[in-house]
């Protein structure tokens, strides 16, 4: 994943996990006060329905010892006094624990509300410090991103050197690239001077720059897009065409030109010697490794998929052969390409 895009990602999953934990706790209070509410609510009818039972027991307790009063005779008046007595002790019973009951409900119900307010707070708090930690940590990973990338710029000059090696071989892979972000093209400059060996003519020169120019910039441009899979870089793929230039001075590689025919190596070619040959070892200069058998390199990967670095006159670019070109591309922009 592209260093930029994680830290894309991260800041909106730091959006989405805060918007996600304010809606909780949102929920939770409307649940809780709809809790509280209830609760009180419901106490509040029993309490209201407690005093108006307890208050109706009284007023028939009144009524019926009122009525057997009647029947006292000369003690009637005891028996009223009796009866005023016990219905005040009643409804003072009545409005005791009716009181009770309201301030039950009014403890009850504050207990309640104030618990729906503290948890919400805390709620609220630990979606601010995990949002604030989180954002944090997206600061710390943009400012790493910023310095990865700088970091992998630097990789990816435009005068590109790199020296390889295998087995008992070593060389410099050196060109120059441009990329053009407008039209997501990629530009590979290779130039090249050609010195005479005795015998070579400025004809000869003439007559070799002309074929193998050609076959160079044919061999290897436009064989495979360079397509973006991962991050988001405003080109989706890159087209890759090569400009070689024969030049006199600033090259980035001499090849000595020899008389006749022979066996060319990166820097010894050959009057004679082919535009696949030239194009073949154009391959090592871009920073490929030879892919036929070498008793030199035991080791080395061998292929037989009409590869132009096995086989220089009816080989062709592979895919692979493009990879230092989209290495360079993922660190130049910071998103990583592939060949196609």
């Amino acid at each position: 994943m592209a260093c930029k895009d994680t830290a894309g990602r991260m800041r909106a999953r730091c959006a989405l996990w805060e918007a996600t934990q304010r809606a909780r706790c949102d929920q939770w209070r409307t649940d809780w006060t709809q809790r509280c509410d209830a609760w009180h609510t419901a106490w509040t009818q029993r309490c209201a329905a407690w005093h108006t039972e307890s208050q109706q027991r009284c007023d028939r307790w009144e009524q019926e010892w009122t009525q057997t009063c009647s029947s006292w005779g000369p003690f009637a008046i005891l028996c009223l006094l009796w009866a005023w007595v016990s219905t005040w002790v009643c409804r003072a019973w009545s409005w005791v624990t009716t009181t009770i009951c309201d301030v039950w409900t009014w403890v009850s119900s504050t207990v309640c509300d104030l618990w729906t307010w503290v948890s919400n707070t805390i709620c609220t708090l630990w979606v601010l410090v995990t949002t604030f930690v989180c954002r944090l940590w997206v600061f710390v990973v943009d400012i790493w991103c910023s310095i990865f990338c700088a970091i992998r710029r630097l990789l990816a000059p435009n005068e590109f050197s790199q020296a390889r090696s295998e087995c008992i071989y070593g060389w410099t892979a050196r060109y120059r690239i441009d990329e053009n972000s407008e039209e997501c093209t990629l530009r590979v400059t290779l130039r090249i001077r050609l010195v005479a060996d005795t015998g070579v003519s400025a004809t000869d020169i003439a007559t070799v720059t002309a074929r193998w120019e050609p076959a160079i910039e044919a061999a290897w441009s436009n064989r495979f897009p360079l397509v973006l899979s991962d991050g988001t870089c405003r080109c989706k793929g890159y087209t890759v065409s090569v400009d070689v230039q024969f030049v006199q001075t600033g090259e980035h590689h001499v090849v000595t030109v020899h008389s006749g025919s022979g066996r060319a190596d990166m820097g010894n070619w050959y009057v004679n010697s082919t535009g696949g040959t030239a194009a073949h070892e154009s391959g090592h200069m871009f920073g490929n490794s030879d892919e036929y058998a070498d008793s030199n390199c035991p080791n080395r990967t061998v292929t037989s998929d009409g590869s132009i670095v096995q086989n220089s006159q009816t080989g062709t670019v592979r895919p692979r052969h493009y990879q230092g070109f989209a290495d360079w591309l993922s660190n130049r922009t910071c998103c990583t390409y592939s060949v196609g």
